[in-house]
């Protein structure tokens, strides 16, 4: 994990789920609810907020069961299931959920369901046909304050994907405070993440793909080939007071992880590419930011001395270049002899 602080889940009214074991290679395998979970009083399902499915392999929930049975569902907690494949079914029908924990599902390859539903509202699919051919998809409302994604596989991910995902977190009415996207083969985190300006705490772990081998190259900062990809609107989480980059194989972090508050944390262990801010400057957003500021002054104080030799020097090369015999002398007067010899030309003809 991040260092000293660790990701923790609030502990409410749990369904235990953990015993329960379906056929992990049947791919089409539906959850079938125990029967005391179903058999259970409308009173006593209206308690129930939290359930915790470990070990159980089903591909998707039954549509509409699951939310209609619990409808004050607000955490759910998916762990070590190989077969699913889609949170559509999850997320369609628990609109109230807070927190969402997806541990361990290798076969998930997407997180767009986040973002679009398919096909119409459920109150304007009786709608005709040519409506429903002109609005394929609809933006999902969320509510999720908590979402933690750990041990899938998004590397397919396209970063038009990303892009809606982030932009519809952003607009969650939790609103979006905790976000972990570990170990899930990631090569870059995109730069939507700057929407979510109520985070305050991230984790991005373990996402290396190259087994932090850089072929004993020295990476080139900026580059496609330069580890794992961090955006400037990294810089825009201003609420952030945690953040975990480690083992991502980080080469260097943008100038804009400056801005972020002075009380935020941040672990960049297992990094052994990073070079940029350099080892001594990693070690608080402080420190960062006075190493950023030298930079830029540094910058600043060599242009301010070059600007007079360069000044200096473009007047030395215009009066070599339009003196009697220099090259650009001699393109003016060859111009000239062409414009006056026209000119005479013209005058002659009238």
């Amino acid at each position: 994990g991040g260092g000293q602080a660790q990701e923790s889940q609030q502990e409410d009214t749990v369904v235990p789920a953990s015993q329960h074991t379906n056929n992990a290679n049947d791919n089409n395998v539906v959850l079938a609810l125990p029967e005391y979970m179903s058999n259970a009083s409308l009173e006593a399902r209206n308690q129930i907020i939290r359930i915790q499915f470990s070990w159980y392999q089903f591909a998707e929930f039954p549509r509409d069961v699951l939310g209609r049975t619990y409808p004050n569902l607000q955490h759910l907690d998916i762990r070590q299931n190989a077969s699913l494949t889609c949170i559509e079914s999850l997320i369609s029908q628990l609109p109230h959920l807070t927190s969402l924990n997806l541990s361990d599902c290798p076969n998930i390859h997407t997180l767009a369901p986040l973002a679009t539903t398919l096909g119409m509202p459920q109150q304007q699919r009786e709608g005709t046909l040519q409506e429903n051919q002109l609005n394929p998809t609809t933006r999902r409302t969320l509510s999720l304050r908590h979402l933690w994604v750990r041990g899938c596989n998004l590397s397919s991910m396209s970063r038009e994907e990303w892009s809606n995902v982030f932009d519809t977190l952003s607009e969650s009415t939790g609103p979006l405070e905790r976000l972990t996207l570990s170990r899930n083969n990631m090569s870059y985190l995109h730069g939507n993440i700057g929407k979510l300006k109520r985070l305050t705490y991230l984790f991005v772990e373990d996402n290396d793909v190259t087994g932090g081998s850089m072929n004993n190259a020295t990476p080139r900062r900026g580059s496609r080939n330069s580890g794992f990809e961090l955006p400037d609107e990294l810089g825009n989480l201003s609420n952030l007071r945690f953040i975990s980059l480690c083992g991502n194989n980080v080469t260097s972090l943008p100038r804009t992880v400056g801005r972020l508050h002075d009380s935020c944390d941040v672990y960049l262990h297992r990094n052994p590419n990073l070079t940029y801010p350099p080892p001594m400057y990693q070690r608080s957003i402080t420190t960062m930011r006075q190493f950023f500021h030298r930079e830029r002054m540094a910058l600043l104080r060599g242009a301010v001395l070059f600007m007079p030799h360069w000044k200096r020097a473009r007047r030395r090369a215009n009066e070599r270049l339009y003196r009697p015999g220099g090259w650009g002398y001699m393109v003016c007067k060859e111009r000239f002899e062409d414009s006056a010899r026209r000119s005479s030309i013209s005058l002659m003809g009238d």
